[in-house]
């Protein structure tokens, strides 16, 4: 079966599983970091509220003991002063419990960066390929050129966990890259330069290959023009 990552129409629950692991995986991979960098903005932010609403606090905790000076010195039970250091007392009480929301959410927020952190640092990666030209018109001469037919087919070495390819390429040729995962084929769209993540999983991915487009015959057999990929593996 041959599915394509730019649609479900008539696939299976297996590819329906791998798309969605796919977008999963993708958007966990390309924006952990950039997770990381806007919850730290956003802390950094409610630290400055913090120390805003502290400034307040000061503030109002100088003109209360000020009030307080005063009420004593007219013997303590002045009415008016007794209802401005009530009120100013109630202010500080709302801006400190302003404060404590804000440290709640900070350390909420902490919290989710220490776990976007520890998945950062337990994610690895094997580069597979780097820079790789295949087919038969290499300026080397055809690293890894196939001269039979259209298809060049790349081998992954032992996939032992669940994660995704990181697979780039450049043409001229018109070329998409396919996967074998379990009963499904997950192929790209064609272009002649593109960037995708290609979900693998454990022990059950098998083939991976590029489809040139824009192969014609020869006597020799075909004639492909070059793409030049870099392939690597994440989990």
């Amino acid at each position: 079966m041959r599915f394509s990552l730019w649609g479900l129409a008539g696939a299976s629950g297996v590819a329906t599983y791998f798309y969605n692991q796919q977008n999963t995986k993708i958007f966990q991979a390309s924006d952990l970091n950039n997770q990381v960098n806007q919850l730290e903005g956003q802390i950094s932010a409610l630290n400055s509220q913090i120390t805003a609403l502290n400034k307040q606090i000061d503030s109002l905790n100088s003109q209360t003991s000020q009030l307080q000076a005063s009420n004593i010195q007219l013997g303590g039970t002045n009415s008016q002063l007794l209802s401005q250091i009530q009120q100013l007392q109630t202010q500080t009480s709302q801006l400190r419990s302003q404060v404590s929301q804000l440290q709640t959410q900070i350390g909420q927020l902490q919290a989710r960066v220490a776990d976007l952190t520890q998945k950062l640092s337990l994610q690895q990666s094997r580069v597979i390929s780097t820079e790789v030209c295949v087919y038969s018109d290499c300026p080397s001469g055809g690293n890894g050129g196939n001269p039979i037919g259209n298809q060049v087919f790349v081998n992954l070495g032992t996939i032992y966990y669940s994660g995704y390819l990181r697979v780039s390429w450049t043409g001229p040729a018109h070329a998409s890259f396919s996967a074998q995962v379990f009963d499904v084929n997950i192929t790209t769209p064609v272009a002649t330069s593109a960037t995708f993540s290609i979900p693998v999983s454990a022990n059950a991915t098998g083939n991976v290959w590029f489809t040139n487009y824009d192969c014609v015959p020869i006597p020799a057999g075909t004639f492909c023009p070059p793409l030049t990929y870099s392939l690597t593996y994440w989990y």
